[in-house]
């Protein structure tokens, strides 16, 4: 034997044995192709994108809903809506109630969307400073609040009274400017942003003349419902029936 074979014996090939080589692996078998999913039929496609959309009820961004603004026996209360906008805790988290600036498309006939973001910049910014605990006011208002018992408060002399009118007071000249490009006046006198103090600043209310899509969808929805489907649901319940 020679060196080189007694070399190779005392230490083996670490090498894993090939199959074809190998006759204690058996037959080689080529690799199982990857299980082709089947087709979606237009039922499962037609599925699939409704469950993409956002479902329409009050929690949809343009979703018109009541007036609870209005007096129940007014007749603006059947002929108006209110299209309410979240509160967006990303802008300043629990500092200040501040809304969000995604634009409904639903007010597009009355309001634009360079006034409406114009509105939710304004109320974000005059809020945040409001209620802002950092300034130096807000530290002088509480010094002071302490010192008297509150009574600084009572009367009205905390910073922050001051501003939140000033959002009040910024709200009702948005009012008074955004009517200038409505060609109804009728319009002009039904759309408007509700003050803050009536919703308890949990959301900011648009009240804007009703446009009657909530019937349109229903109708819509019944529409779909009548609609024939692929049959599979029928079947399955005739089988267990039978």
């Amino acid at each position: 034997m020679s060196p080189t074979d007694s070399l190779h014996a005392d230490f083996p090939s670490r090498r894993p044995p090939t199959p074809a080589k190998d006759l204690e692996n058996g037959v080689p078998h080529p690799d199982p192709q990857p299980a082709r999913s089947p087709t979606p039929s237009r039922h499962s496609r037609r599925a699939s994108s409704t469950k993409s959309d956002l479902p329409w009820n009050p929690s949809h961004p343009c979703y018109p809903h009541p007036n609870p603004h209005i007096p129940v026996a007014s007749p603006l209360h059947s002929s108006t809506r209110v299209i309410r906008i979240p509160r967006d805790w990303m802008v300043a988290g629990d500092l200040a109630p501040t809304f969000s600036n995604t634009y409904p498309e639903i007010l597009e006939p009355w309001v634009s969307e360079a006034d409406f973001r114009m509105l939710i910049k304004g109320i974000n910014e005059r809020l945040i400073g409001a209620f802002s605990p950092y300034g130096w006011r807000s530290w002088l208002d509480a010094a002071l609040g302490i010192a008297t018992g509150w009574i600084w408060e009572d009367l009205g002399f905390a910073g922050i009274k001051g501003k939140v009118k000033g959002v009040e007071a910024f709200i009702e000249q948005w009012n008074a400017q955004r009517g200038t490009g409505l060609e109804k006046a009728e319009d002009v006198e039904l759309t408007k942003a509700i003050p803050l103090r009536r919703t308890g600043y949990l959301c900011l209310d648009i009240q804007i003349p009703d446009p009657h899509v909530g019937m349109v969808d229903d109708a819509d929805a019944n529409a779909d419902a009548d609609a024939p489907g692929d049959g599979r649901v029928d079947e399955g319940a005739e089988s267990a029936n039978d």
